[in-house]
């Protein structure tokens, strides 16, 4: 009775412990995931340079047989992140971000990209949560596969999520890989490949 007395409160002690582990590692961003400040000069004028040499790339006058590469690095697109989106998706786009989800941030790697952001569950709990994402373009359409799941650093079997990994499949299926431009050319993305750190398109510009 007394052997048994110790493995159900060893077994439950270390139950609890495991519960308790779980819990503070669902708190722990990972390790890339430091969202920038805007307010600091240094992170404004990065997010300033990330905007206009996209802009620029995208609007360079190109022969319509080129095709040409543009990187872009984390640190860019963060920055950009931390103070330009709120603006872009309102006045833009015309949605807002939901007040659930902030600082957002992402992170590449040669397996994908990863998105994260502090995201409130139930009315008070805020915990980091982060997608990864495989994209490419296949056949004229873009194609987004999604490949882990975090919450914190608690992986979490996309399988348990898997109507929301079809439903991110069909609203990506029929995209195309077409940016239209104020002269009327459209800049194709022709591939998307991941480095650790940056990300890397491979474009056409094409003629009206």
């Amino acid at each position: 009775m007394k052997k048994l007395l110790i493995i159900l409160v060893s077994g439950t002690l270390f139950l609890v412990g495991m519960v308790v582990i779980l819990a503070w590692l669902s708190m722990q961003p990972q390790g890339w995931y430091v969202p920038p400040n805007y307010s600091i000069d240094e992170i404004k004028t990065l997010a300033d340079r990330a905007e206009y040499r996209l802009n620029e790339e995208f609007h360079k006058i190109r022969p319509a047989t080129d095709t040409w590469r543009l990187r872009i690095s984390d640190e860019a697109m963060n920055a950009w992140l931390s103070g330009r989106l709120e603006g872009w998706l309102t006045h833009d786009q015309e949605i807002e971000l939901p007040p659930e989800i902030n600082k957002p941030q992402v992170h590449v790697a040669p397996d994908g990209i990863w998105f994260a952001a502090m995201v409130e569950i139930e009315g008070a709990d805020v915990r980091p949560i982060a997608i990864q994402l495989w994209i490419t373009v296949e056949k004229g359409s873009v194609e987004v596969e999604p490949v882990a799941i975090r919450i914190g650093k608690v992986p979490i079997p996309v399988v348990l999520f898997r109507s929301i990994a079809e439903e991110m499949q069909l609203k990506a299926t029929g995209i195309e890989p077409f940016i239209p431009l104020m002269d009327d050319r459209e800049v194709e993305i022709l591939s998307i490949e991941f480095e650790e750190g940056s990300l890397v398109l491979t474009c056409k510009t094409l003629l009206p």
